[in-house]
C-alpha cells in the first residue's frame, strides 16, 4: 500500500490534467513495457480509481504494484475507445490483460463493388478505408482450399481475379455490366455457402466426360468438387435452420482459455476455428466471453445473425457497433435442447480437448527451453529465439532470412528478409555480419519484447566468430549466440572450439533444427522469389530457347550480360543444356 501511495504523489499532478472523456489508458511497467491496456467512459475517473484504496480483486493489487507510468489516448466515443483497446491489447500482448493468442493471419477474399467489372481477390489484409461497397469473406481457415476454389470459380465463371493474375476473357469486352453482375452474384451467394449452382454444374460437366470416355478431364473435374467440398465442409452436420450462425464453446484452466467456434451458414457447418486467450486467471466466464467477442468479431467481415453461446455475455461492454450484421443487431442464445444444442456442446468439447492439448505442449515446450538454457549456460530461459541464414548461388541475389520461435512455437508475424546490400563477392560470413547489423541497429533498447533471447546461425565456428563480433560491438552486447553446423548438426557457442554435448535426437536438440531449418526454407524461398523476378526482366530471356534454368545457368557462371558477350561459341557449349545452334544463336542476338 505504501508503494501505491508514492506512485500517486508522483502521479498526482499529471493525474488531475488527464481529461473526463472517453478513451483508452496504457500502464506500463518499471521496464516500460506495457502491462495493462484498458477503455474509459471518463479516463480521469478510471485512472485514478488504480492509485486509490486496496482492491480486493488479488490481480488488481499486483497490476497497482507494478505501474510505474501510463499514457492516455482519447477517443470519439466509447466505441472508437473499445476499437483501440482491442488492437492495442493485439499488438502488445499486455500480461494484466485477457488477450486473444491469434499471431496468424487468416486469408480472406474480397470482391469490389465500387468497379464495374468486380474483380475477385484473395488477401490477408482487410485494412480498407471505404468498405461499404466491399463485399468481404472470412477469415478462412484453409490458405490452400481457398485458392483451389477460386481457381474452380475462375475457369466455370467469366470473372476476373487480380491476385492470381489471370483473366478468363476480356472482361469489358466480352459481357456486358448487367450480364457480369449476375455473374458476380451468382460467385457471392457461392462465397455465402450456397454452392449447389456451382456444384450442379461441375457435376453435369463430369458426367458428361465420363460418357464420352474423357477421363483424365472427368478426373479434374471430380478433383475440382471435392476442393469445393472440402473448402466448406468441416463436418456433415445438416440442420433447417439457414440463418448465419456461430456456435462458440470454451473452457478455461488457470491463466488461458480455449475457444473453439463453429460457423454455420445455409444450413452447413462450413468452417471451424480454434483460439487460445491468455491472463484469464481472477476473470469469470462472463468477462472471459465479453473479452473475445469483442477481439474477434472486430476482425470479423462475414458476421453472424445469431451467436450459440453457453453463457451471455456482459451486455455493457460489447462493441454494438462491431456487433451489427446487414445493420442488424446480433442476436445471443443459449439453447437448452435440439440440434444446436448438440452442436454448442461438440464446439463446447473440443475446446476442453484444446485447452488440454495447449497446456501439455507448454509444459512439453517449458521444460525443453529449461534444458536449452541449461545446455547453452543462459542466464534465462529463451523465450524468444531468432535464427538466421544466408542463400545465394555463387553470390547472385544473395538474400538472408529471420526467423522468430516464441516459446518454442514460430512467430510468423516476426519473421524478416534481407536483401544483401553492401557485400559483392561469396562471402558467407560479410553476409551474415551485414544482416545481423542491420537487424540489432532497429532493435529498440527500450523494448524488451523483441529482443532475442538467443541468436541461432546457420553455420559452423566462423559462422559464429563473424557474427559474436557484431553482437559484441552492438548496443546488445550481452546477447547470447549460438550456431548450428549442417551434417552433423553440432552446435557452438562463443567460448568453446568443441560442439556442446546436445543429443541431436534431444527435444532441445530438435526444436534447433526446427529453427535452422525454418530459416533455410525462409531465405531459400526469398531467394527464389527474387532470381525469378530476375529472370523474367532479363533481355537473354527474348532469346528463343532461353528458359529460366539455362538463363540461371548463364548468370551463374557469368555474372552479367556484359561477360556473356564477350565468351566464346566453345565456352558456351560446355554449359548443360546449350547446343549448337543455340550457342550461335545467343552470341549473334548480343552482338546486335
Amino acid at each position: 500500500m505504501e508503494k501505491i501511495t508514492t506512485i500517486r504523489k508522483k502521479f498526482n499532478y499529471r493525474l488531475k490534467s488527464v481529461p473526463k472523456l472517453p478513451g483508452v489508458y496504457i500502464f506500463k511497467d518499471i521496464n516500460n513495457e506495457v502491462i495493462y491496456v484498458g477503455k474509459a467512459i471518463d479516463l480521469q475517473k478510471r485512472v485514478s480509481s488504480y492509485f486509490g484504496n486496496k482492491s480486493s480483486d488479488s490481480r488488481i493489487s499486483h497490476l497497482k504494484k507494478n505501474i510505474h507510468d501510463f499514457e492516455i489516448n482519447i477517443s470519439q466515443n466509447q466505441n472508437d475507445a473499445l476499437v483501440l483497446e482491442s488492437s492495442l491489447i493485439k499488438k502488445f500482448q499486455p500480461k494484466y490483460n485477457i488477450r486473444l493468442k491469434d499471431d496468424k493471419s487468416y486469408p480472406y477474399i474480397l470482391i469490389n463493388l465500387n468497379d464495374d467489372y468486380p474483380k475477385i481477390q484473395y488477401t490477408r489484409n482487410i485494412t480498407y478505408k471505404n468498405q461499404s461497397k466491399l463485399k468481404i469473406f472470412g477469415p478462412f481457415s484453409k490458405a490452400k482450399d481457398v485458392r483451389k476454389t477460386i481457381d474452380v470459380l475462375n475457369k466455370l465463371l467469366p470473372y476476373c481475379t487480380t491476385h492470381v493474375r489471370r483473366c478468363v476473357t476480356d472482361c469489358e469486352n466480352a459481357i456486358s455490366k448487367d450480364q457480369y453482375r449476375d455473374v458476380i452474384t451468382q460467385v457471392i451467394k457461392f462465397l455465402d455457402g450456397d454452392q449447389k449452382y456451382v456444384l450442379k454444374q461441375l457435376n453435369e460437366e463430369m458426367n458428361k466426360a465420363s460418357l464420352n470416355k474423357m477421363y483424365e478431364r472427368a478426373g479434374r473435374l471430380r478433383d475440382q468438387i471435392d476442393s469445393i467440398n472440402e473448402f466448406y465442409k468441416l463436418s456433415k452436420s445438416k440442420f433447417n435452420d439457414s440463418s448465419k450462425i456461430d456456435y462458440i464453446g470454451f473452457s478455461k484452466s488457470g491463466n488461458k482459455a480455449s475457444f473453439q467456434l463453429f460457423e454455420s451458414r445455409y444450413s452447413n457447418i462450413n468452417n471451424s476455428f480454434k483460439f487460445i486467450m491468455e491472463g484469464t486467471e481472477n476473470h469469470n466466464d462472463t468477462e472471459i466471453l465479453t473479452a473475445f467477442i469483442n477481439q474477434y468479431y472486430l476482425q470479423k467481415h462475414d458476421k453472424p445473425e445469431i451467436i450459440i453461446i453457453p453463457t451471455l455475455p456482459n451486455l455493457q461492454n460489447l462493441n454494438l457497433e462491431v456487433l451489427k450484421s446487414q445493420n442488424k443487431r446480433i442476436k445471443f442464445k443459449i439453447p437448452c435442447i435440439g440440434e444446436k444444442k448438440r452442436i454448442l456442446n461438440l464446439a463446447i468439447n473440443n475446446s476442453k480437448y484444446n485447452i488440454d492439448h495447449e497446456i501439455l505442449t507448454l509444459s512439453d515446450t517449458n521444460k525443453t527451453l529449461e534444458n536449452l538454457k541449461d545446455k547453452l549456460n543462459l542466464n534465462k530461459i529463451p523465450k524468444r529465439i531468432e535464427c538466421y541464414d544466408i542463400s545465394n548461388i555463387q553470390g547472385t541475389d544473395p538474400v538472408g532470412s529471420m526467423v522468430v520461435f516464441t516459446n518454442g512455437i514460430p512467430n510468423k508475424s516476426e519473421y524478416r528478409r534481407y536483401k544483401i546490400r553492401t557485400v559483392k563477392q561469396v562471402d558467407d560470413y560479410s553476409m551474415m555480419s551485414e544482416m545481423l547489423t542491420r537487424r540489432l541497429n532497429k532493435l529498440d533498447i527500450n523494448n524488451s519484447v523483441s529482443k532475442p533471447d538467443l541468436i541461432l546461425i546457420d553455420g559452423g565456428i566462423g559462422h559464429l566468430s563473424a557474427t559474436h563480433k557484431v553482437v559484441l560491438e552492438s548496443q546488445f552486447p550481452k546477447i547470447p549466440i549460438a550456431s548450428i553446423a549442417k551434417k552433423h548438426e553440432y552446435i557452438y557457442t562463443p567460448y568453446s572450439n568443441k560442439p556442446l554435448n546436445i543429443d541431436k535426437l534431444s527435444n532441445e536438440g530438435i526444436l534447433l533444427q526446427q529453427l535452422r531449418d525454418e530459416a533455410h526454407r525462409f531465405a531459400i524461398g526469398y531467394h527464389r522469389k527474387l532470381r525469378s523476378k530476375r529472370s523474367l526482366d532479363h533481355p537473354l530471356q527474348k532469346i528463343n530457347g532461353i528458359g529460366p534454368v539455362i538463363l540461371n545457368r548463364l548468370l551463374v557462371k557469368y555474372k552479367s550480360i556484359e561477360k556473356v558477350k564477350g565468351t566464346h561459341y566453345e565456352e558456351l557449349l560446355k554449359i548443360d543444356g546449350i547446343n549448337s545452334s543455340l550457342a550461335k544463336k545467343i552470341l549473334i542476338e548480343l552482338k546486335k
